[in-house]
């Protein structure tokens, strides 16, 4: 065989390992899309509370909401970490995969033919939808702007749980998340703790 043939022929065999690695883990590649969903869904919330933040009129309303949105910037910057640890170590998923007993096996195959990846959404028609939304919001006096700006916040957040849910179903289909724990580790720390100070907040009417 020629120098040429050599040549084509490895290049032939890298290419079909590479093909063969991405169809051999699904469920990390799942997970890693649901987690890209995810952050996109938790920026647009964070964007839309932050304009009904700046609506408070009350001092405490404001302390509630700042320590809010701080809570929300924090699980924005877990979800991120979360995802880049599994795709910095994805070449290993292939290998993590092939440990998953066939029961779960069973289940996440189920999970990988369901998922969606949010067909037909895309942030050019998000964009052209929030415009003319806002083009409408226009003619509608201030009470109905509020009560429509609310409820697309609360429509978001919804939202966000449920690929939240999606997301930590399709965790458990790749180990790789699990041996990722630990790079979040901090950043649950003050998770939890800015869940207490909100609660105390709440409780104490910020006193």
């Amino acid at each position: 065989m020629g120098t040429i043939q050599w040549i084509v022929a490895i290049f032939g065999l890298m290419i079909g390992l590479k093909t063969i690695s991405s169809e051999t883990s699904p469920f990390c590649d799942d997970y890693i899309r649901c987690m890209e969903q995810l952050e996109i869904k938790q920026h647009e919330c964070l964007a839309l509370d932050k304009n009904i933040r700046l609506r408070s009129s009350d001092a405490c309303s404001r302390q509630k909401w700042d320590q809010k949105l701080e809570l929300n910037a924090l699980h924005m910057r877990r979800a991120e970490v979360a995802r880049d640890c599994v795709q910095k170590n994805h070449q290993d998923a292939m290998l993590a995969e092939s440990t998953l007993d066939e029961e779960t096996r069973k289940t996440c195959t189920s999970l990988h033919d369901k998922f969606q990846f949010a067909k037909g959404f895309t942030s050019e028609e998000s964009t052209t939808s929030s415009g003319s939304r806002k083009k409408r919001s226009i003619k509608r006096n201030k009470r109905d702007a509020k009560k429509s700006s609310n409820s697309k916040a609360t429509e978001c957040r919804n939202a966000a749980k449920l690929w939240h849910k999606q997301c930590s179903a399709l965790a458990k289909c790749c180990p790789l998340v699990e041996d990722c724990k630990q790079s979040t580790t901090e950043i649950m720390d003050q998770i939890y703790e800015g869940r207490h100070k909100l609660h105390d907040m709440h409780v104490n009417n910020c006193i």
